[in-house]
């Protein structure tokens, strides 16, 4: 992650990286994701960025072992946490379940206040199945927050997370 945020910090995309460090762009990338590269495009990388090659070589043996506490964790987990979820914090569960309830609570109050005033001609059911519709998946968010917790997923991945809006997404990057 270090030579990633390095390389954003500078603007540069893993092309232009790539070319001023004289590495392929595989190299780049593997790297970026926290695979081990030899020491020769260690010492590149961190020429190119004026660092310690023995601080680059602790943060990419300090990711190597963050994923394979990651592999250790049961499949069906893994699979459960998939690459799309995967880079949630637990706060961006909280918060989008918080979300989902806040708007269970609002259709519900727009049915009960169509059945009172009748406001418009919609079917009925249309509110109350949206309302229970949200209910069921802030329950199903409950349950992976509960997960997460259990297996100590958050504290594996946390150092891992983009920032982004409500804890969802990242950064935009230069790629």
């Amino acid at each position: 992650m270090l030579i990633k945020e390095l390389r954003q910090k500078r603007l540069l995309s893993q092309e232009q990286l790539a070319e001023m460090c004289g590495l392929s762009l595989r190299t780049i990338q593997r790297v970026e994701s926290g695979h081990r590269i030899g020491f020769a495009s260690l010492r590149a990388l961190a020429a190119e960025f004026n660092i310690n090659v023995e601080s680059l070589e602790q943060e990419l043996s300090a990711m190597e072992k963050m994923s394979n506490e990651y592999k250790d964790l049961p499949l069906w987990l893994r699979l459960y946490f998939g690459s799309s979820w995967y880079s949630v914090s637990r706060q961006g569960y909280k918060r989008f379940e918080m979300l989902s309830v806040f708007a269970s609570f609002c259709w519900f109050i727009f049915w009960c206040a169509n059945k009172l005033f009748n406001f418009s001609e919609m079917p009925s059911i249309a509110p109350i199945f949206a309302s229970l519709s949200l209910l069921a998946g802030a329950y199903v968010i409950s349950a992976t927050i509960r997960l997460g917790d259990k297996y100590d997923i958050w504290s594996r991945l946390e150092a891992t997370q983009p920032k982004g809006f409500l804890g969802f997404g990242g950064q935009k990057t230069n790629t």
